[in-house]
Order: C-alpha cells, then structure tokens, then sequence
C-alpha cells in the first residue's frame, strides 16, 4: 500500500500500520528542509529536539501506548506561537524576544497529543503585512515559484506545507494570515471563528480580530488538528463560551451565495479559475452584491491599527529601532488614530456583521476568491485588476478581511487554475460557532472539484 507522507493523514495511516515510525517520519522531514532550505521556510529547526520528541513516540507506540492518532507526526509552528524548547521573535528584532519555556495553548494540546513540534516557521514581521517579504530573517519563497511570494504573514508556514516538509503548520489570521498564503502556495488553511480557538501564547497583532488555526496539505489534515484548536481554555477569556469540536451531519445541498460589488473586483484568471470550480461542483452560488465595502475595510483596517499600536506601545517607546521601517511606519500610523475613530469604526463593525448575518438572508456558506490574483513576483508594489490598481499588501486582504471583521469561519481550498495553472483559491466563510459545519461544506466542494483523493 502506498501512503500520502505528505499529508497528515497519510502519516497517520503509516504509523497507524507499521509501515513508518515517528523516526522515518521525522527524518524525512529533516531531509526535505535540508532540500528546500531556499524557500527560507524556516528560522528555528534543531534536528536533536526533532529525533528526541520521534524516539519518544516511537517508544510510545511500540509499547501501544500512543498518545493520539498523531502521536509522532511532525507539525511546524509559525513563529508568533510560544514554545518551550525554541525562542519566539515574531520574525523581528524588536524587544523582548521570548527564548522558550512556555508552550502556547494549541501547542501544549498538540505536544500532549504526541506531535512533534517541528521547528518555527518565517513570517511577517509581527504578522504586521500580508506578504512575508518583511522578517528579520528575511522573504519566504513560494514553492511553486521561487520568484513569487507566499503571501503572508504565516508565510513560513505554508511553503514548509507546500513544498513536503511537514503536513502540517500552525498560522494565525487577523486579516487572512492563513488563508492568504495557503492560497498562493496551493494548500488549505481554516480559521476558526472568533472565541472559538484560544490565542493564549500566540503574540497578538490584534486581539478582537486574531485567530489561530492550521495549514495543511489535505482537508482532512484540517479536521485531524482542529480538535486542539476549538474549545474552553482558561487561559484566554474570550474562550469562555466555546465548545469543543464536534461531530457535523453530512452535507448535500448547502446554501451558497457569492459576494459581489465595487470592492470585491478579482484578475480574469483568478474569476475563470472560480466559475470553472463551481461548474464543476455543481451546485447553485447565486451572486449577491455587498455596497459600502470601501467603509467596512477601513473600519477593519482602524481596528487593526489602534490594538496593534495599543500592544507594541511599551516596545516602541523603549526599542523602536527594533521594529523594521515599515512595521514602524505602521505602528506610528495607528497612534495618530482617535478614540473616536476606533469606536465609530466598532460601531460599522456591528452594522457589518449583522448585515452578513441577517440581512443577506439564509446561507450556510459565502463565496469568494480567497485572493483577487495568483501570487505575485517578489518586490512588486502594486497589482491590477478588474479595473483596479492596488498596493501589492491590499491585495493580499483584498477579500479576507471580511471574515475577521465579523467573527466568521473560514477556510480556503485549492482549486485548478486553467489558465497560467499557478494556485488559486476558493474562500468559504460560514456563520459564527458552525466551524464544523464550514468545513463539512468545504469537503463536498473540494470532493467534487478536486477528486476523490483529497477527502
């Protein structure tokens, strides 16, 4: 029997039957980012924490004494995640650094789990920008093409997925973090909706849009982590009404409907790439446009910058030189924003959520591109499209930002591009506590767009 090692699932089923060891699995692993060191997926990886943490499982498991169905398997962790055995720099140089010792929440229930915590991975200074061109340790490369970016900020995250590494990486979202990248690199990448998975040890950008959740190189990869993900942790108040991950009934005929209007415009390729995929799955999307958009981004975009400002005040006072220009630039840009504008902003977050929520009607799922373009080359700065020209950075946000704004779910699925056949995204965000639901729906789409083999 042959097994998908690429793939969490596939590393189950091997371990499961004998035909790998959590060693073969973590040397593999060790062996595949030797190869792929050019991507610069990584910036903390120690080969003797890698094999002792496989040696224990393997002595788990020989005694048949596994700790889950992923004991031994290898996962990254991007590098805003506190973990005890690596430092935690959020890929920049300002202070302080936090040098190990402390395992974030997901990461202490994934270790508990019997995971292999596979080094750090790069990304966006602070998760402050959506490109992973800015790191103290500088640009991630897409696997796909080394002259493209990965989008970002788990950047890092992705190409280690992308390219075989590991199965799976940890990412955060507060504006598509997640998404964008595993769709520029061709994976899939789920957000739980707000309050459903604890930020607890993840470095904040900014808290009351930040949410963990994984990278993977299958949808079922997903639904094997999300378990540590969803759920009451102490640790993290906002927590406090989630329940743990449960079972979701079959889907058939979900409730789709498309997202359209000024502001939601995408590339002809990226538009042939959705039509083709949702022909393909068959199943009615009718369009329905959103107005005032431009207002809802801005009043993300106002959020996002006071609580980021907010949270690095003390480290700018004391390091700014620290931060890089831009992340910089930024902070100084959200401290010139007025409580009055925050709270309006929060006022047109509600009226948004429960536009999506109530007045589109009933739906089970929303569509979009995840990007409004396929990854774009390395140092460009601006991208058009659909008669737009935008930052290279807006871009990338283009239609995430809509599922922080209001809380939702969402996750992002790989479909063909029949036009330059580089990566393409299919966003689908679902209505807040229904995560499971969302990628119940995502696994009849990606059955019937991309095969049987996927699910």
């Amino acid at each position: 029997m042959s097994y998908d090692l690429a793939s969490v699932s596939g590393q189950i089923a091997a371990l499961a039957d004998g035909a790998e060891t959590p060693v073969t699995l973590a040397e593999q692993a060790l062996e595949r980012e030797s190869a792929n060191r050019d991507l610069n997926a990584f910036v903390a990886l120690d080969p003797d924490i890698v094999l002792a943490q496989a040696e224990a499982a393997a002595r788990r498991r020989k005694t048949g004494s596994a700790a889950s169905p992923i004991d031994g398997v290898p996962i990254a962790v991007k590098d805003n995640y506190l973990t005890r055995d690596y430092p935690t720099t959020a890929c920049s140089n300002a202070l302080p650094a936090d040098a190990g010792g402390i395992d974030a929440t997901v990461v202490a229930r994934l270790r508990a789990a019997g995971a292999v915590i596979f080094g750090k991975t790069n990304m966006h200074e602070w998760a402050y920008g959506a490109t992973n061109s800015v790191s103290s340790f500088g640009p991630t490369r897409n696997p796909h093409d080394r002259d493209r970016i990965t989008g970002g900020s788990s950047g890092g995250s992705a190409a280690a997925v992308a390219s075989g590494i590991v199965g799976a990486a940890l990412g955060s979202d507060t504006g598509g973090s997640i998404r964008i990248p595993a769709a520029a690199c061709g994976i899939y990448g789920f957000k739980p909706g707000y309050g459903r998975a604890s930020r607890n040890g993840v470095l904040a950008l900014s808290w009351s849009l930040d949410a963990p959740g994984p990278l993977a190189a299958r949808l079922d990869d997903i639904g094997h982590l999300l378990p540590f993900f969803l759920g009451r942790d102490r640790a993290d108040p906002s927590t406090f009404a989630a329940s743990p991950m449960r079972s979701a009934d079959p889907v058939i005929s979900p409730k789709l409907v498309s997202l359209t209007g000024s502001g939601l415009e995408r590339s002809d390729d990226v538009e042939a790439a959705m039509q083709a995929a949702l022909k393909q799955a068959g199943l009615a999307v009718p369009p329905v446009e959103l107005t005032q958009v431009a207002s809802y981004f801005a009043a993300w975009e106002t959020i996002l910058h006071c609580e980021a400002t907010a949270y690095h005040r003390q480290r700018m006072a004391q390091d700014p030189a620290g931060f890089s220009a831009v992340t910089c630039a930024h902070l100084m840009a959200g401290s010139q924003l007025t409580a009055q504008e925050l709270l309006e902003a929060q006022a047109i977050r509600t009226h948004f959520t429960e536009l999506l929520l109530q007045s589109l009607g009933e739906w089970d799922a929303l569509v979009l591109p995840t990007l409004p373009v396929v990854a774009p080359i390395a140092g460009e700065d601006w991208q058009a499209f659909g008669g737009r020209k935008v930052t290279t950075q807006d871009s990338m946000t283009w239609f995430c930002w809509i599922g922080n704004l209001a809380g939702l779910p969402a996750v992002t699925v790989p479909v063909p591009n029949p036009v330059s056949g580089l990566p393409v995204g299919m966003m689908l965000m679902g209505r807040p506590g229904r995560d499971e639901e969302l990628l119940a729906i995502a696994g009849l789409m990606d059955r019937r767009i991309n095969g049987k083999d996927r699910m």
